[in-house]
């Protein structure tokens, strides 16, 4: 399905369900689009993860991780309100192996990418929160 706001593809992804409780939509699964990064939820994910490094080799190797990043960028629109959300959305994904600032390092530098927001400016608000 295409992105709701650039029209580039998108994938779907199952959301952990360690994760749904913290996010904005308690839907099953959301779709991830690849060029802007704006996550929208979806009814029907697939049973399993996509390939993240396909959207960006910003994204780990590991399933989870990958999922707990999609999903965390889908709480960066509102770091106030989402604060406690962001927290946790980023400690499961520590614990899984990914360095959260490291990986907006890495997408805000990704010339494929073109993101609905500034991930400079959210990594360096985030990093107080963190």
């Amino acid at each position: 399905m295409p992105c709701q706001r650039c029209g580039a593809d998108t994938v779907a992804f199952p959301i952990p369900d360690d994760l749904r409780e913290h996010l904005p939509d308690d839907r099953a699964g959301a779709e991830l689009c690849t060029r802007c990064l704006a996550v929208a939820p979806v009814d029907d994910p697939p049973a399993d993860y996509p390939d993240f490094r396909a959207v960006s080799d910003a994204f780990p190797v590991n399933d989870d991780a990958g999922a707990a990043l999609a999903c965390l960028l889908a709480l960066l629109d509102s770091l106030v309100l989402y604060r406690d959300e962001l927290d946790h959305v980023a400690t499961y994904a520590e614990t899984r192996g990914a360095d959260v600032l490291r990986f907006l390092e890495r997408i805000d530098t990704d010339p494929d990418l073109d993101p609905h927001f500034d991930v400079a400016r959210r990594a360096r608000q985030l990093e107080q929160f963190l």
